[in-house]
């Protein structure tokens, strides 16, 4: 028996996209298929989903994309669906508003728990009106996730735990930080200011350095990205400029170090004694204007 709640399925392999639809329809799920962005807008003319499971690598309009359409249109939760993308493509997908993804071949069982858990966090979630403020965010990831994962995917899970739990998560408690998006191999912070924020990023690299899985797991190493721009603050998650400069930061930045952006920096300048490099001017993915980036550990710090 449906149970009403209009799911669409967004994805180019015909075979993928009606075994995720005959196990929704099974569950009590309506399911609407549609084979990209063309059946997808055509779908949209007919009725609003309550979320929308997308493939992020498609021919044509591509899952990030439609995304972005999807949010300025009918505003609905979306799970990615990806077999290939990237972390940095999982990232920018996740800060255009995506609320969670998982990966191809994926579990049916779990891509059912994911879209009712965010159905229920969206029923039982108080309404609040949008927020938009100025905010300091970090953006890291481990390097390497996808070698780490394929040579011993169960201890390289086991490691992130330990990491979260022993260092993320009671460091962050110190300096104020809010989790507010896991990433699978990483996650995105705000802090109450830059400083807070290049003081944690420093102190989580430092700490790492010297932790177990840095030396007798084949060095498992972060990338770390700061910046400050606006972000608009919708339930618990954070969306905007910020969000994308912090994630596109931690990109370029240097295994085990931190990128830093221009205007982080200047907020930075005389109110911390971290040493930062002048790394020049560089382009970054997406990002239409070039900035100054800045990096540590800077190679003249004592």
């Amino acid at each position: 028996m449906s149970n009403g709640q209009m799911i669409f399925v967004v994805d180019d392999d015909a075979d993928a996209r009606d075994m995720v639809g005959d196990y929704l329809r099974m569950h009590g799920f309506d399911a609407t298929l549609c084979d990209g962005g063309v059946e997808l807008r055509e779908a949209l003319r007919h009725a609003t989903p309550e979320l929308v499971v997308l493939d992020l690598n498609m021919p044509g309009e591509d899952g990030l994309s439609l995304i972005r359409f999807l949010k300025q249109t009918c505003g609905c939760p979306i799970i990615m669906l990806t077999a290939t993308a990237s972390t940095i493509d999982r990232v920018v997908g996740l800060e255009l508003g995506a609320d969670d993804y998982i990966a191809k071949p994926c579990e049916l069982r779990e891509l059912v728990a994911r879209i009712r858990s965010i159905l229920r966090r969206i029923k039982w979630s108080p309404a609040r009106n949008s927020e938009r403020r100025l905010a300091a965010i970090v953006a890291f990831d481990l390097v390497d996730f996808t070698r780490f994962v394929h040579d011993d995917e169960a201890g390289t899970l086991a490691a992130l735990d330990r990491i979260f739990a022993e260092v993320v998560v009671p460091t962050l408690v110190q300096w104020h930080g809010v989790l507010f998006k896991m990433l699978g191999d990483g996650a995105l912070v705000e802090f109450p200011s830059v400083v807070d924020a290049m003081e944690w990023a420093v102190e989580f690299q430092t700490i790492m350095a010297s932790r177990e899985e840095a030396v007798a797991r084949g060095g498992m190493r972060f990338r770390v990205g700061v910046a400050v721009g606006d972000v608009i603050v919708s339930q618990l998650d954070r969306l905007g400029e910020g969000v994308a400069l912090a994630a596109r930061a931690q990109e370029i930045a240097r295994p085990a170090g931190i990128a830093v952006t221009e205007q982080a920096y200047q907020f930075l300048r005389g109110r911390t004694a971290i040493a930062l490099e002048d790394n020049g001017v560089r382009q970054l993915k997406n990002i239409a204007t070039p900035m100054r980036i800045w990096t540590w550990p800077a190679a003249n710090a004592d």
